[in-house]
């Protein structure tokens, strides 16, 4: 189905089209204050929501050949996030070949993408053909609900500051966390908007579904998009459903978030907090250079899993994490390589992870070699996967394009 998304959301995306548009010379639409009709939708949006409506808020519209001038536009650029989420899914080995994350993230976008919201600008852009009508009713009924998503983003930007949010979330797992909670609260003021203004006032048999999308993005990016729009409306409908203010609350104290509380919404009441792991500082070796450093959490375990397990077995492998760290290093050779420690919450658990993780290696790897402590695979995309000897609840991975880098790597961290 065609999406409305925040900005914030997918700056791989901008980053990846802006090489398009520079120079391109094309004229870009215009943006204006928001009509009458339309300021009154934003109040019963923010209405539904229980926020007060923003002071200033742009709208306009943009064919979809212009779309990629309006993003270059809007654009804001994250380039350590994606030159980091780029290596990392390369060694999991979830992305097409030759093929890097914001190109992934951007793949159907021209054709999927209906509507926008653009952070610290307040500008609400739909995609579309044609002026802007002059009241939301002369829309189609879908493109009214992708415009309900938007001014929901609007209120969050307002209140909230969301580019102050993302910059706060210094890790890949609180960085998707904060997607899902403001996706899920932006669906979730949506679907009620639509529950009860939308929905009363058209005829029966209406089209309120936006038109199939012929195209779609590699798995492991239809899986984030459905954790943050699914799991992420679920988690806020939970919260809300025991309090109100919940959301707010998440949204403007900085509590840490984590993949964790959005697939486990009871564990606060258990008192869970994230744990602590690390990864020995140093290189293994001589010309060795230790990059960047991150945080991953359960929701990626779960979906670097389902590269080649079930769902199910998958979830229930990474539901035990409490912690995980992962390094990036640059071998003599100028290659990649990583190294990823996990802590789950027993020792129990841990196994069952590092059970999984073979059952994985042995369906993407033509022959697994056991040594003192260490599993080692070649996948059939020739990266290299070492699997240390569980540690209590701890599993260390370790992932190089070349063997002689994953055995140095692994042999460094064995024991340590």
């Amino acid at each position: 189905m065609l999406r409305s998304f925040s900005i914030a959301a997918v700056a791989a995306v901008l980053v990846a089209v802006s090489a398009c548009a520079h120079g391109s010379g094309e004229r870009r639409p215009a943006a204006v204050p928001l009509p009458p009709d339309y300021a009154a939708m934003l109040a019963q949006v923010a209405a539904e929501r229980g926020l007060a409506p923003p002071s200033t808020l742009r709208i306009g519209t943009v064919p979809r050949d212009s779309l990629p001038a309006v993003l270059d536009a809007a654009s804001t650029g994250d380039d350590a996030r994606l030159t980091r989420l780029s290596t990392i899914y390369r060694v999991f080995g979830l992305l097409p070949e030759g093929m890097d994350y914001a190109a992934a993230s951007r793949s159907g976008l021209d054709a999927a993408v209906g509507a926008f919201y653009v952070p610290g600008k307040r500008e609400v852009w739909l995609v579309r053909d044609g002026p802007l009508p002059g009241s939301p009713a002369g829309l189609e009924p879908w493109e009214q609900r992708l415009l309900a998503h938007e001014f929901a983003h609007a209120l969050q930007d307002y209140h909230f500051d969301i580019p102050a949010l993302e910059r706060a979330a210094g890790t890949t797992d609180a960085w998707l966390a904060l997607r899902a909670l403001l996706e899920g609260d932006a669906a979730w003021t949506e679907s009620r908007w639509t529950a009860s203004v939308l929905l009363p006032r058209l005829s029966p048999g209406a089209a309120v579904e936006p038109p199939p999308v012929p195209t779609a993005p590699p798995p492991a990016l239809a899986r984030e998009s459905s954790f943050q729009y699914v799991t992420g409306t679920e988690w806020v409908a939970l919260l809300r459903g025991d309090d109100a203010g919940a959301v707010d609350h998440l949204l403007r104290d900085g509590v840490p978030l984590a993949t964790a509380l959005v697939l486990h919404p009871d564990l606060p009441r258990t008192g869970w907090t994230p744990s602590g792991v690390a990864i020995p500082p140093g290189v293994p070796a001589e010309g060795w250079q230790a990059n960047d450093s991150d945080s991953l959490g359960e929701f990626l375990i779960a979906s670097y899993l389902q590269s080649a397990l079930p769902a199910l077995p998958s979830l229930q492998a990474a539901a035990g994490w409490t912690a995980d760290a992962v390094r990036l290093y640059r071998t003599p050779g100028g290659q990649a390589a990583m190294a990823w420690r996990i802590r789950f919450s027993d020792a129990k658990e841990a196994g069952e992870f590092a059970a999984r993780h073979r059952d994985l290696l042995e369906r993407r790897a033509d022959r697994l070699t056991a040594g003192a402590g260490m599993l080692t695979a070649v996948r059939r995309d020739s990266v290299t996967v070492v699997q240390l000897e569980a540690q209590g609840n701890e599993v260390t991975l370790v992932f190089a394009g070349q063997s002689d880098a994953a055995e140095t790597l692994a042999r460094y961290l064995l024991n340590r």
